[in-house]
């Protein structure tokens, strides 16, 4: 297995409470570990060779002290300067709702050299699972679950074989993009999952994971905002024009068991999702009889499916009820545009049989490492269970405190010095955040300003392009329509780019104030940037002060 270049989950020892919420919702058993930092002190720690990325820590950390890493930041470095084609993952419709065709459209007016359906990359995943079965290749594991897929690396390499070699939607989509579409282009993914780095790391078919959540999280910063832009909830105008059907299924529960029983009702499809589920009926569909083994085991790791991730679900944006009426949506959309010939055969399929090559869509598993013994496990359990135990033991009150009678209450003593001091210099820090608190308010009102100058400005500035665009056509005109400059013409071509010349002037003086805004917009940041940072560190002071108190 290629090893992703950062760690996806990882600790904030500072907010981490050990309060265990993580590890016992975590199901890989040696993912989590007792780890001694160079000062002596004993926390819980993430193994990544362990970790199948799941995120199930990250959901139920109420401290903040779990969080995920993507490819966000350096994907919106390099979009411009690079030629990158992005694919989106089907959940979008579930991440950004009616606004998702918008987020699309702005991907293309703004650096990306192609948008991609990840929808028809399901759909050639379908094909290639009912290709499989038809060649004798049963008993499988599903794919399109990258924490599912490295489960079985970690800890069921022995039964790898029980793992589909199908790609999943996204990489199959990726495929298909570089060798029918022809576009050999640095790839990115728009989806639900930091899992999906995992597999990115081992196919090498997408270079930057981007999950909606982090992207939520740049438009935000960036004051990027969007309104619907189509009446349909499930299509989009595609580069290629290649809209996916019943693959758009796959983000929920059972998408991939639908997609194959409308192609082929012959095929036993079974399913589960949700940690308090799929990892343990992953054991018992692995020791079951091969009789008793359904062909496909559709697996997902978050229970409702893709849209549920923890690089997606916001409860804001979609209820688990428009979850579930989005995916008839879906399944009814692409049932009524799915054409077969004569025959019966389905039309789409027709064209992955023509167009592509069923061994560039195989994956392969490879350096898998040995499977960790039960001995190793077990040691690993009652580390953990030591530490937790250590940890609620100096967090319990003595039992001196525990059995002593209660004491009267004291007589209020007079205020000592050192209380009286502070006392003054708490109510003097407050006093301090409130005028920090009251400088932030108004650089924000400042911004605010300013960036609706600028927006004026960059408004007057497009349409100056656009005058000076609709000059030089003139021009280009006029100078076709004659050889050569007469005497007669010349004042016409002369008056053409004097109004050239002076809408040229206007333009500039607009860009040049829309430069001057940007530069006052920038000290406004700063500076409130610098107070926030002063009013974090007197707020810790406050803390530590209250505390000591």
């Amino acid at each position: 297995m290629k090893k992703q270049e950062y760690d996806i989950i990882e600790v904030n020892h500072e907010r981490c409470t050990g309060c265990r919420d993580c590890v016992e919702a975590c199901p890989s058993p040696l993912a989590n570990f007792v780890h001694t930092t160079e000062s002596g002190k004993k926390v819980i720690d993430i193994d990544p060779d362990y970790c199948i990325a799941c995120g199930e820590c990250v959901k139920r950390c109420k401290h903040g002290g779990r969080d995920y890493n993507d490819d966000t930041e350096r994907f919106f470095r390099d979009l411009g300067d690079r030629r990158i084609v992005i694919i989106a993952h089907p959940s979008i419709k579930l991440a950004f709702g009616d606004k998702w065709q918008a987020v699309l459209r702005w991907f293309q007016q703004n650096g990306a050299s192609g948008i991609y359906d990840g929808s028809w990359g399901a759909d050639i995943a379908t094909w290639c699972y009912i290709k499989n079965i038809d060649q004798g290749t049963k008993k499988v594991i599903s794919t399109h679950c990258p924490a599912v897929v490295r489960y079985m690396e970690v800890y069921h390499p022995d039964s790898i074989k029980n793992v589909s070699t199908v790609h999943s939607p996204i990489s199959c989509e990726a495929v298909y993009v570089r060798d029918d579409v022809k576009k050999n282009y640095a790839v990115a993914a728009l989806t639900p999952c930091p899992a999906m780095s995992l597999e990115f790391a081992e196919t090498e078919h997408v270079e930057y994971n981007v999950t909606f959540k982090r992207l939520k999280e740049h438009f935000m910063r960036k004051r990027i905002e969007f309104k619907p832009i189509s009446d349909s909830p499930t299509l989009y105008d595609y580069d290629d024009m290649s809209q996916g059907l019943m693959g758009g299924m796959y983000p929920f529960p059972a998408g991939l068991r639908s997609a194959i029983t409308q192609n082929d009702l012959t095929i036993p499809v079974i399913n589960s999702d949700g940690i308090d589920n799929v990892y343990r009926e992953i054991e018992e569909y692995l020791s079951a009889p091969e009789d008793k083994q359904a062909d496909i085991f559709e697996a997902l790791s978050c229970g409702g499916g893709c849209g549920m991730g923890i690089g997606s679900y916001d409860e804001d944006d979609c209820t688990t009820l428009q979850m579930k009426t989005l995916g008839r949506i879906v399944e009814s959309d692409a049932r009524s545009r799915r054409k077969t010939n004569l025959s019966g055969t389905d039309r789409q399929f027709k064209l992955f049989e023509d167009r592509l090559n069923p061994k560039s869509l195989v994956r392969k598993f490879e350096d898998l490492r040995e499977k960790p013994s039960k001995e190793r496990i077990r040691e690993n359990r009652d580390e953990l269970e030591a530490f937790f135990a250590a940890l609620e033991s100096e967090n319990a009150p003595s039992p001196a405190a525990e059995t002593a009678p209660a004491a009267p209450a004291p007589a209020a003593a007079p205020v000592s010095e050192q209380q009286a001091e502070t006392t003054a210099e708490i109510a003097q820090t407050a006093v301090k955040l409130k005028k920090i608190t009251e400088t932030i308010v108004s650089d924000v009102s400042d911004i605010r300003e300013k960036m609706g100058s600028i927006d004026n400005t960059n408004t007057q500035s497009a349409s100056m392009a656009g005058i000076i665009e609709n000059i030089l056509s003139k021009v280009i005109v006029l100078c076709q329509a004659n050889e050569s400059i007469d005497a007669e013409s010349l004042p016409q071509l002369i008056i053409i780019l004097d109004k050239l010349q002076n809408a040229t002037i206007s333009l500039k003086n607009n860009l040049t104030e829309s430069k001057d805004n940007a530069a006052v917009l920038s000290d406004a940041v700063n500076a409130m940037s610098a107070a926030a940072d002063e009013l974090s560190s007197d707020v810790d002071h406050l803390i530590l002060t209250v505390a000591k108190k």
